[in-house]
């Protein structure tokens, strides 16, 4: 009865079954450890962790706040992550950029990566975890995001690996790279009255929206003095926004890159870029 509740909730919050089960699923997992699995081998909730899921789902169904924030984590690359007010939800489109990064870094001995943006560390973190070669610096504008990604860093044993610096881009960043990585604000804030409450109202603004008309502000910052900040043979990799691969494309060819590749995501949208850093 318990979890007929739990959906009941759901459903008078206007979200459809299998959202409710999904999200259900996912709560109760990382409330309590428990999957799918262990309710088809009949464990049970007492009473005590019954009133907490219930308070967290009627929460979830009254305000439309993210579940991911009510609960302050997150799952990405089958892994915990720990999220605030201040970092965007990770996303299963972002783990096809790590996957691109993991590649591209199978081209040096000891990859040095900067993560641009870094939010929540998970691209950077599980980059470190992936390949325990790999060095990552992590950068973001807030202080706040910058405390969650350290947080992570701490949860997942890679502290001793990762430099965090809150800089506006490559403002104070002095050393050059292997790989830079972002996955830059790219949402144009025209778009924000057609997006889901749970994006619109919640995500961070400073880490969705771009100020110009198409979004590609942050990937023209970047790629502009990317190269200032690459070593020889270095690469740059970007997750993108919709309709703006051939936008961000044609940035990193006037600015030199080449052996540009577009990767699509589970929906055949073009989703990660990637491109290589001529010598001059």
């Amino acid at each position: 009865m318990y979890i007929k509740s739990f959906v009941d909730s759901y459903i008078s919050g206007g979200f459809d079954f299998n959202e409710a089960k999904s999200e259900i699923d996912f709560a109760l997992e990382v409330l309590f450890g428990y999957t799918y699995k262990d309710f088809l081998l009949n464990k049970k909730l007492d009473n005590n962790q019954i009133i907490k899921a219930q308070k967290v789902f009627d929460e979830r169904a009254k305000s439309k706040r993210p579940i991911q924030q009510i609960l302050g984590r997150a799952f990405f690359y089958g892994r915990i992550f720990f999220v605030n007010e201040y970092t965007l939800i990770p996303r299963p489109e972002t783990e096809l950029l790590v996957n691109e990064v993991l590649g591209i870094a199978q081209n040096f001995k000891r990859a040095e990566i900067l993560d641009i943006g870094t939010g929540t560390g998970c691209i950077g973190i599980s980059l470190m975890l992936e390949n325990s070669e790999i060095k990552a610096d992590m950068i973001d504008i807030q202080s706040e995001a910058l405390e969650i990604a350290k947080k992570n860093a701490l949860f997942h044993n890679i502290i001793q690996g990762a430099d965090f610096i809150q800089s506006d881009l490559f403002k104070k960043i002095n050393k050059k790279y292997d790989i830079i990585v972002s996955n830059p604000p790219y949402i144009p804030i025209k778009e924000k009255e057609n997006l889901q409450i749970e994006v619109k109202d919640f995500d961070s603004p400073i880490a969705l929206f771009a100020k110009d008309e198409e979004g590609i502000e942050f990937y023209e910052r970047i790629i502009t003095d990317a190269k200032k900040y690459l070593k020889e043979n270095g690469y740059i990799a970007f997750e993108l926004g919709i309709n703006q691969s051939q936008k961000v494309s044609n940035l990193l060819k006037e600015n030199r890159f080449y052996d540009i590749k577009i990767e699509k995501d589970y929906n055949s949208i073009d989703r990660i870029i990637t491109a290589k850093a001529s010598c001059n």
